[in-house]
């Protein structure tokens, strides 16, 4: 990712200056997402899909966590401007060093809806098919393994551990990716990802 990008990404932040916690970490979720699908790697290192920009519904979101609901919004995406169903929800659940217990989820959709392929069909039965169980575990210990760490150049708004939590938990999220066996993947395939987690990691 170029300088210019990853300081714009940070100064677009609308929650500059606030102290919401909970929306903050919802946020800067989605601007690591972001970093992700910008980043000029080369092709070797590239990931083979191409996740696209999630735009999560903060209004919504801040209602069901300020006011302590208990109830889950259905996680939704967008793609081209159409709403789809997405093709898993997977559960992601974790313990923290603290003994804190998280449940979250992270959805995931393949391809156009409006060209779907049989590569597309082939990848959302085998996510809708696999055995998920751990995988909460496995991206909370990678999260704490590899924490996100600023750059010089990172300008972030907002930088408070909670914050890089969200974007280590973040980061880690791509061993959902991993989990996908070589024999379906083809490169250039799209795939767009939403999640309601907000990283906690202690």
């Amino acid at each position: 990712m170029t300088h210019d990008t990853e300081r714009e990404l940070a100064s677009a932040d609308p929650l500059a200056g606030r102290a919401d916690d909970a929306l903050a970490l919802l946020l800067h979720g989605m601007i690591s997402d972001a970093r992700a699908v910008s980043t000029d790697a080369p092709a070797s290192r590239r990931h083979w899909w191409r996740r696209r920009r999630i735009l999560f519904p903060l209004g919504l979101a801040g209602a069901a966590i300020l006011t302590g609901a208990v109830w889950l919004l259905p996680l939704g995406l967008s793609v081209n401007g159409t709403p789809v169903d997405l093709d898993v929800v997977i559960p992601i659940t974790y313990t923290t060093d603290t003994g804190i217990t998280v449940s979250c989820r992270y959805g995931i959709y393949f391809g156009e809806p409006e060209n779907r392929t049989t590569v597309d069909e082939r990848l959302a039965a085998f996510v809708k098919s696999h055995d998920w169980s751990g995988i909460g575990q496995r991206i909370y210990d990678q999260a704490v393994a590899h924490p996100f760490v600023p750059g010089p150049d990172s300008d972030l708004q907002v930088d408070t551990p909670e914050v890089r939590d969200s974007f280590s938990f973040s980061q880690a999220q791509d061993l959902i990716w991993q989990e996908i066996p070589a024999a379906l993947r083809e490169p250039g395939s799209s795939a767009g990802a939403t999640s309601d987690c907000a990283g906690r990691l202690h």
